[in-house]
């Protein structure tokens, strides 16, 4: 026995067993620690993927309203463009008929053709008349039309601003559930930015603001050089798109031959290089502002008209010589208020000197019958109501980067007005500590729960989460996993880049861009808090 217990005592199986019931318990705890923490990388890549799916669903809309914009904006510029054409064939067809009645009167005289002669020229004339009264009733009916987009396009943006920026949108809780929610970061504040970033796109601070700028559009009773820009660049785009018939003619740079021809010439050269021939013009203006010294002229007006012309160039004694002498010239006027006369109609005017004398008393019998018969063919609806059209406008700013703090509302945008959203989620700790798939609650379970002296403690509590210096009041993060995240609407023409961002071209997308440089973030104020940069990094 003695000799047993000797062994024994010098016998070293089993210590294994000894240390690996201590480095057991310990290996457990840093199987389930790593597991923990795993499960805590876990919600946090999910809350910051969640918020990441709410910010770019937001500005994605926002594109989306921005796109709509452009659209019906674009339509507005067809359907001007479209009263300038019919305007323009009005127009072309008064003035080629005062030619038709010459020449039907001068047959008329020949008795053989003189019955069939008149019924054709009473055939065009009704014509003429039906086109006139088709005009009269297209213009303010296409007019109209341009109103019901402008509202279109307010209560697209108000809608978007009052509804979906004011609220959590669904793509941010992509990673929850209904009974255990995401919380909102900073739920009031971060609203308001996103609002006041929206609507200052369009240069104001509120949508209110912007609206009544541009209903004055309508009126022209305002003389904010914004509005007048507004007014001036739906006229010039108008104009841009017309077709190059309503705007001076077939053929401008190489003239017909054709006499029905809205542009036609013919030349000759002997002593002098010589064209007879006709131009035209149609083109969208406006009136000047309404003025306490003058009267309010609210509507815009189009202006078409047809000239025959002598065009001359000639060298007498070296010296050169030439003109223009406008033979016979019909215009029109459309206009939303009827002032002065609505149609010209115009003779031999005494703008080629000695030359336009002479030819006035040659053909001084022709043009006075051209007069008779356009005066006699006058348009009898020649007030073609019509009128500039309020519509949503881009207000761009050159900075590059964004205003910080307040000065936000008074600078303006950065990133060239371009708005943009930022989006903030957490995960409460109590929320999560909740969560059944937290190991925290298991484990002690596990090692004997209840007050057992062994059981160890996972969960989270207020002394685990960082501070960021700065971060209080409105601006103190949860306790919990933070997410902060910002996108932004942005203007992207593909291919060369050669435009600043309008809202004529649907060419308006979303991405994802850092908090720190966002325009939201600055009018949160987030850019005065130098810690929060770091916190955002990390």
């Amino acid at each position: 026995m003695i000799l047993w217990m000797h062994r024994l005592r010098d016998d070293e199986e089993g210590q294994t067993l000894v240390l690996g019931a201590v480095f057991g318990i310990i290996l457990a705890l840093c199987v389930l620690g790593t597991v923990n923490m795993g499960r805590a990388v876990y919600e946090k890549m999910q809350v910051q993927t969640a918020c990441d799916n709410g910010a770019y669903s937001q500005a994605a809309v926002e594109a989306r309203v921005l796109n709509l914009t452009a659209y019906t904006n674009r339509a507005m510029v067809v359907h001007y463009a479209s009263i300038m054409a019919a305007s323009a064939y009005l127009t072309w067809i008064h003035y080629a008929y005062a030619w038709i009645n010459l020449f039907a009167t001068i047959l008329e005289a020949i008795p053989p053709i003189s019955a069939a002669v008149s019924a054709v020229n009473q055939v065009l004339y009704d014509l003429m008349y039906i086109m006139d009264i088709a005009m009269a009733l297209m213009t303010p009916v296409i007019s109209a039309a341009n109103i019901v987009l402008w509202a279109l396009q307010e209560g697209a943006w108000l809608g978007l601003s009052l509804n979906r920026l004011s609220m959590i949108p669904p793509e941010a809780h992509s990673g929850d559930s209904n009974s255990d929610a995401y919380r909102p970061i900073w739920p009031n504040k971060i609203p308001a930015a996103n609002q006041m970033v929206f609507a200052q796109a369009r240069g104001n601070v509120t949508l209110g603001q912007s609206t009544l700028q541009s209903l004055l559009v309508l009126t022209n009773l305002s003389t904010n050089p914004t509005v007048q820009e507004a007014r001036l660049h739906m006229i010039e785009i108008a104009n841009s798109a017309r077709s190059p018939w309503t705007a001076y003619g077939d053929r401008y740079s190489n003239p017909s031959y054709s006499p029905i021809a809205r542009h036609f010439a013919w030349p000759a050269s002997f002593a002098c290089n010589a064209s007879v021939g006709t131009v035209a013009r149609t083109e969208l203006g406006t009136w000047a502002p309404f003025t306490l010294m003058g009267a309010a002229k609210m509507g815009g007006e189009i202006y078409t008209g047809d000239r025959l012309q002598l065009s001359y160039h000639c060298s007498i004694f070296g010296f050169p010589v030439g003109g223009v002498v406008s033979l016979f010239s019909l215009t029109t006027l459309d206009q939303m208020i009827p002032i002065g006369a609505q149609s010209t109609w115009q003779g031999v005017q005494a703008s080629g000197g000695v030359v336009a004398t002479v030819l006035g008393w040659i053909l001084s019998g022709a043009t006075d019958t051209l007069v008779s018969d356009a005066q006699s063919s006058a348009p009898v609806h020649g007030v073609r109501i019509m009128w500039i059209s309020p519509y949503v406008f881009f207000a761009p700013s050159t900075k590059a980067g964004p205003a910080g703090g307040v000065s936000a509302i008074t600078t303006g945008l950065g990133n060239f007005g371009q708005p943009d959203v930022i989006f903030g989620l957490a995960r409460q700790r109590a929320d999560f500590n909740r969560n059944p798939q937290a190991f925290g609650g298991q484990f002690k379970n596990i090692i004997g729960g209840g007050t057992n002296a062994g059981e160890v403690d996972f969960s989270y509590n207020g002394n685990d989460w960082p501070t960021v210096p700065g971060l209080s009041g409105q601006h103190e993060l949860h306790e919990g996993f933070n997410a902060l995240c910002a996108a932004q609407t942005y203007y992207h023409r593909p291919g060369d880049w050669k435009e600043m961002p309008n809202f004529f071209n649907p060419l308006w997308a979303a991405r994802l861009m850092p908090v720190m440089e966002s325009n939201a973030g600055a009018a949160d104020g987030l850019q005065t808090i130098p810690a929060l940069k770091q916190f955002l990094l990390h």
